[in-house]
Order: C-alpha cells, then sequence, then structure tokens
C-alpha cells in the first residue's frame, strides 16, 4: 500500500510537468519519445480507410499505421474509464506508405493529439494537434494545423475525438 501512495504523486507530478512546460501549448517532443513502449492500441496495423475520413492524409488508403497511447489515457482508450480524456494524456500514430516500408519499420510520420487542460483549447475541444515527432508542427485553436486535424476528428465527437479507441476498433 505505501508504494501505491509513493508513485501517486509521482505519476502527478510528471504529468503537472508536461502540461507546465515553456511551450503554453502543451508538453514538449520528449514527451512521446518513448511512446513505443506505452500500449499499442491497434492490435495489428490499421489500413484502408475505416473511417471513410482519411482521402489522401495519413498516406490514404494504403497506409499501414499503429496507435498507442501513453498510460494516462489508457484507461479511456480501452473503455475502462469514461470519456473524455485526462489531460496529458497522448496519442502517437505511425503512419507507413506501405507493407514493404512497415515491415522494414522505416521512417514512419508521427501524429500526434495531446490532451490540454480544460479550457486551453475550446475550438479544438482541448486536444492540440502535432504533425511530426519533432513536435515543430502543432496547432490548437484556430491554427491552421489544429483546423486541418479537428475538421476531421469532429466525427468522432463521441469518443472524444480519437477515431482509435476500443469501442471504434470493435465497431471496425
Amino acid at each position: 500500500m505505501k508504494i501505491r501512495y509513493l508513485v501517486t504523486p509521482c505519476v502527478a507530478l510528471l504529468v503537472a510537468g508536461c502540461m507546465t512546460t515553456s511551450d503554453p501549448q502543451g508538453p514538449q517532443a520528449n514527451a512521446w519519445e518513448q511512446y513505443k513502449d506505452w500500449f499499442k492500441v491497434t492490435p495489428e496495423p490499421n489500413t484502408g480507410d475505416p473511417t471513410g475520413f482519411l482521402g489522401n492524409v495519413h498516406e490514404g488508403l494504403n497506409a499501414y499505421r499503429d496507435v498507442y497511447v501513453n498510460e494516462l489515457g489508457r484507461d479511456v482508450n480501452q473503455g475502462e474509464a469514461s470519456f473524455p480524456y485526462p489531460a496529458g494524456s497522448i496519442l502517437v500514430k505511425e503512419t507507413y506508405r506501405n507493407l514493404a516500408a512497415y515491415n522494414a519499420k522505416q521512417n514512419p510520420d508521427l501524429t500526434i493529439m495531446v490532451k490540454l487542460l480544460e479550457g486551453s483549447s475550446p475550438e479544438t475541444s482541448d486536444w492540440e494537434y502535432v504533425m511530426g515527432g519533432d513536435g515543430l508542427n502543432r496547432g490548437t485553436g484556430t491554427s491552421g494545423v489544429a483546423v486541418f486535424c479537428h475538421s476531421c476528428h469532429t466525427a468522432a465527437a463521441e469518443t472524444d475525438y480519437n477515431f482509435m479507441n476500443k469501442s471504434f476498433l470493435n465497431d471496425h
């Protein structure tokens, strides 16, 4: 029992640290540096366009995608806690151009969603969207990145704007 009480404050400090970085939009890029150690949402790579919204986005119909969620967002993603995701939740999607690239694990494109503190970006339902693992192309509010990403993600409003979760995967 004592260990549980010691770990909980550490986790809270870690999350608070991520949400109060020098970047007011959200955590630094190193917050998702170890995403391969997180819970893998997609039991096998997602291909095609199960959402009906991809078009040419995220490499379109030919791509292979894997999605990961950090520990903070795992229970919501897996239906063990209710939506919305808690602030500090991070989802990372790897996108590979085709099966050969996926099998070789060659240079995936990363797109990231970060749940911000409530009220941080009402236009995006408090999500920050990040294009690229370096964290340089990111957006909230009415920025170009935010509008581009959130315009599709509104179709997943019931699941806090995230397509790849247990509910969605069970239905498709």
